[in-house]
């Protein structure tokens, strides 16, 4: 859930189900969560084995300052076992400073506790964010060695510039390889190009390949168009050396078009507003052909905003392709989120 506003408090609950071999409904883990301006609380509770509802991850957060030169909030993990019984808490310090020559450094330290309750420095990152006609973000993350010391062992580098027509975000990621130098891991370069109602997004990853240079992995072109009454459509053609379910296209020596996405937005009367999205990929069968497209999912949002309270209500039902080919209902998300004006 998005950072709740100042002076705002929200609350959200969701769950989520499935269905089992004969197609009957089976529920899942539900979460809950409450956020304010001085901090938040979000528990995951699923079903235990003898039936009951137990928590198996929670965390709490509280903001321990906030002013003009930056804000400190302190972040407590805790994960349960099987019947619900807590287990060593993880402490999470996040700072963010506002420096002088107008850039931000964010640092976050992650704690385990051992069985005698003292806190070891297991993780640490550290962002500067600079904005200069864009925005740059360097990261570095550092992790404990067998002796407890930190070591880096990656770095990302995010550029994002404004163009003409829209923007261009490229992030970079550097590990440490055998010999202990940082070579580029991953790349993501993301085109974002706005014609009056319509946004387009090009973006290609590039991942390491057998001889340790960067090579196209996948791409996504995605379509949105905006209509004048508040609804949208939006076409994704996704390329990948992969089919939809993930194994090997053996026609494809470069990233060739797998999937395509179609996506309707559409708002209706009381706040209601309607998301379906169908997909149609290359046959199993015959990677040559694609099949027909076929809804996946839909989602319903519902919102009132009664004695000042803004209530939104979600509803999702997804579907995935079966051993046939077919697309069936897999599972399901039922979300409620209460934001109060304070």
């Amino acid at each position: 859930m998005a950072a709740a506003l100042a002076g705002q408090q929200a609350s959200q609950q969701s769950s989520v189900w499935t269905t089992d071999a004969s197609g009957n409904r089976v529920e899942g883990p539900r979460y809950t969560a409450v956020e304010s301006p001085s901090g938040s609380q979000r528990v995951e509770t699923a079903q235990s084995i003898n039936g009951r509802m137990v928590p198996i991850q929670g965390a709490e957060e509280r903001v321990l300052r906030d002013d003009s030169q930056g804000k400190v909030v302190e972040r407590v993990i805790r994960k349960y076992d099987a019947t619900g019984n807590p287990g060593l808490p993880i402490k999470v310090r996040i700072e963010e400073k506002k420096n002088a020559d107008g850039s931000t450094t964010v640092q976050s330290s992650a704690y385990e506790s051992d069985i005698n309750g003292n806190l070891q420095l297991f993780e640490r990152s550290t962002s500067q964010i600079r904005k200069n006609g864009g925005t740059e973000t360097s990261t570095t993350v550092e992790r404990a060695t067998l002796n407890g010391a930190l070591q880096t062992v990656e770095r990302d580098m995010k550029v994002e510039r404004p163009t003409g027509s829209g923007s261009q975000v490229e992030s970079t990621v550097f590990r440490r390889d055998i010999s202990g130098n940082f070579t580029p891991f991953a790349q993501e370069v993301k085109q974002i190009t706005k014609s009056g109602a319509d946004e387009t997004t090009d973006a290609a990853r590039y991942e390491t390949g057998p001889d340790g240079k960067l090579v196209l992995a996948s791409r996504s072109i995605d379509r949105v168009k905006t209509n004048p009454d508040g609804s949208q459509v939006s076409d994704t053609d996704v390329y990948s050396l992969f089919s939809a379910g993930r194994t090997v296209d053996l026609l494809a020596k470069q990233p060739r078009l797998q999937e395509q996405i179609h996506k309707e937005r559409t708002p209706g009367p009381g706040g209601k507003v309607v998301e379906t999205t169908s997909v149609r990929a290359r046959l199993p069968n015959d990677q040559s052909n694609f099949g027909a497209y076929q809804k996946v999912s839909q989602t319903t949002y519902t919102s009132t905003d009664p004695n000042g309270r803004e209530v939104k209500s979600t509803s999702t039902a997804v579907s995935r392709r079966d051993t046939n080919g077919d697309i069936v209902v897999d599972q399901g998300r039922v979300e409620q989120s209460v934001t109060t004006k304070k």
